[in-house]
């Protein structure tokens, strides 16, 4: 009855060696089904720790203050890319250095944020790459599809008065455009521009992040201030105002018709008056606009003390309409121009010619002055 029960309720030698060799099959079997999985998470990791790395680099778009970007990471404070990953948390001795960039995820793991899930260290030497190479395959993440879209960045504008008037040749080199930025060694640098007769400045090789750009009409130290933010590959355009008219009326005056001297031509398709300016400084003048109620007429010719300014046939210039000069035109202090606004037309085409006697005309110049002529009877 012993030796019967002992079969019954316990395992011979052979059945114990059998069970430990099966559960070290299924043993086997789970640590391969599992590693797959264990490996999977360690990528997930890795990609992750190399996201955060990018982004001390290059900045989180996603921060923002006031509806402005307001982090680029080490390549906005310093201007190029780091020589290693080291410069995110110890500084290389730079002064625009604002670190550090990233945190380690353990604190008594110094490097831990330069390793991946395997242990072991990213590749990186300054370029727009980052590699992992611990699972056996790399595993690359780029901070930008090239060094250029996060150096090598464009910032141009124009520079107006207060109503828009450009500097033109007279007054082109009295505006200073200066834009401060970081020079990649630590320091920061200031680039200046003169503007063009149009007003136009550009800037070329500027880094991503928040910059400082200032407008000065040295003449008079008036200063415009602007935020630039650049994002990686940016191309920049702005337009920049004055505070005043310091363009077009020398010290702040516009010049005026000589009291008398609106006129009809003898043909009465055409008429002509004098300005003058006695505002202590010259204007330059680069379009009009001619305005009258009736009668429906067209003009082709404006002429500028003898010069023709505007030529439009076909069609010709109507009434309200803004036409710009051939070549911008300076009336200089204490000087009298003559201005003929000349064949005017019944159709936009030509046609017939229409007397524009007895018309009030109002005539604005781009400079912001605006005068009335009369052109009484014809003759």
């Amino acid at each position: 009855m012993i030796g019967r029960y002992r079969l019954i309720t316990g395992f011979t030698l052979v059945e114990l060696i059998l069970v430990i060799v099966m559960m070290g099959i299924f043993g086997s079997i789970a640590v391969q089904k599992m590693a797959p999985i264990a490996d999977s998470f360690k990528i997930e990791e890795t990609k992750a720790e190399m996201d955060k790395v990018a982004l001390a680099i290059v900045g989180n778009p996603e921060l923002q203050n006031n509806g402005a970007r307001s982090d680029f990471g080490y390549v906005g404070d310093v201007g190029s890319l780091p020589p290693n990953l080291d410069a995110l948390v110890t500084n290389p001795g730079y002064a625009t250095w604002n670190g550090p960039y990233i945190q380690n995820s353990f604190e008594q793991l110094a490097d831990d944020y330069k390793k991946d899930a395997w242990q072991t260290v990213y590749t990186y030497s300054g370029g727009v790459a980052i590699t992992s190479t611990g699972s056996g395959s790399n595993i690359e993440r780029r901070l930008s599809g090239s060094s250029d879209f996060l150096l090598y960045n464009n910032i141009s504008g124009n520079v107006y008065d207060l109503d828009g008037t450009p500097p033109d040749d007279t007054y082109n080199d009295s505006i200073s455009v200066r834009l401060t930025i970081p020079d990649g060694l630590g320091s920061m640098i200031t680039k200046t521009s003169i503007t063009d007769v149009g007003g136009y400045f550009d800037f070329d090789s500027i880094p991503i992040g928040n910059h400082n750009l200032s407008i000065i009409y040295i003449p008079d130290s008036d200063t415009i201030n602007r935020f630039v933010s650049v994002a990686p590959g940016s191309n920049i355009y702005g337009e920049y105002y004055l505070a005043s008219n310091v363009w077009s009326g020398g010290a702040g005056g516009a010049f005026v018709k000589v009291a008398g001297s609106d006129s009809l031509y003898a043909d009465c398709r055409g008429m002509y008056f004098w300005i003058e300016n006695n505002t202590g400084g010259a204007i330059g003048i680069n379009s009009v606009t001619v305005t009258w109620s009736s009668p429906t007429a067209y003009y082709r010719y404006i002429i500028w003390d003898g010069v023709t300014v505007v030529d439009r046939n076909n069609p010709q210039v109507a009434s309200g309409e803004t036409v710009a000069f051939s070549a911008v035109q300076t009336i200089n202090d204490g000087e009298s121009i003559r201005v003929d606004i000349d064949n005017f037309k019944a159709n936009v085409t030509g046609g017939p010619n229409v007397d524009m006697n007895n018309v009030d005309f109002t005539v604005l110049f781009s400079d912001g002055t605006s005068i009335s002529v009369s052109t009484g009877a014809c003759p």
